[in-house]
């Protein structure tokens, strides 16, 4: 099979537990794009990101974030969309507070929250390793009901922290009477809330059509929960070594762990044909 798209995880995937890219892995995902392969970074993370992991790796990549809410190409421009409705955001975020649990708001460059935390801190984190330009832009929000007006028209995608995971099942399993929206989630310490039919999997189709390129010519590679109906769509589903078992049961293959460089070694076993 001469595949023709490489889909990537960011975090635990692409990145090492640094939340950098190593070397190799730049340099095997510079040979495929020589090839005429079409490199997707696909992650949950916010846009503003992902977009400055690819000025890292040294050239504009199509983009899917936000869990799939989010397809931009290399110049920018939106290819899909998909903005959580205004009820829906209401009734998470009172749930949210009925749990007295932390939460963010996720548009494609800036995170709103109610509170500093901790949780700030990975962006204050990330953000070190970028050009100013390229920072991910983080904003309070004391009151987000009353300010959840002006917000209503960009927001993507909600997630929500804790470090009890039964209070973290007990808001999921709340939510999910909520037909209009999806759950997911990229660490034991969260859920992940777009709109319902959003996922991964669902915008590497959308990509899949824009660019004219059939199931069976995608390569994605993941690691957690949200990278599962991306895994399960391309014609080569790939788990790295560190990855959840649900997503090894669904991978057709598995590959090295993030800090073995797993990108480079399926690049080269699968399209370079090393």
């Amino acid at each position: 099979m001469q595949y023709k798209l490489i889909a990537i995880d960011m975090d635990d995937t692409l990145l090492r537990n640094d939340k950098t890219i190593s070397k190799e892995n730049i340099e095997a995902l510079h040979r495929a794009r020589e090839k005429g392969v079409y490199v997707v970074i696909s992650t949950g993370r916010v846009f503003a990101s992902a977009y400055a992991y690819a000025d890292m790796i040294g050239f504009r990549t199509y983009i899917i974030a936000s869990n799939g809410a989010l397809i931009r190409d290399p110049d920018n421009n939106t290819i899909y969309e998909s903005l959580l409705n205004y009820d829906s955001m209401v009734e998470i975020i009172k749930v949210c507070q009925k749990y007295n649990t932390y939460f963010q708001l996720i548009s494609d460059k800036t995170v709103f929250s109610p509170e500093i935390t901790n949780k700030f801190q990975r962006y204050a984190e990330w953000n070190e390793l970028f050009k100013t330009e390229l920072k991910v832009d983080v904003q309070e929000i004391k009151e987000p009901l009353k300010e959840l007006d002006k917000l209503k028209d960009s927001i993507l995608k909600i997630i929500v922290f804790n470090d009890d995971v039964e209070v973290l099942k007990s808001i999921r399993e709340e939510l999910s009477k909520n037909a209009s929206i999806q759950i997911t989630s990229s660490y034991m310490d969260n859920i992940e809330i777009v709109n319902k039919g959003v996922s991964k999997g669902r915008a590497l189709k959308i990509l899949g059509g824009y660019l004219g390129i059939e199931r069976e010519e995608i390569i994605a590679i993941g690691d957690s929960e949200n990278d599962i109906e991306m895994i399960k769509f391309a014609g080569l589903g790939v788990a790295v070594e560190n990855a959840i078992d649900e997503v090894k049961k669904v991978a057709d293959f598995i590959t090295k762990s993030n800090m073995e460089d797993g990108v480079k070694y399926v690049i080269d076993k699968f399209i370079l044909q090393l």
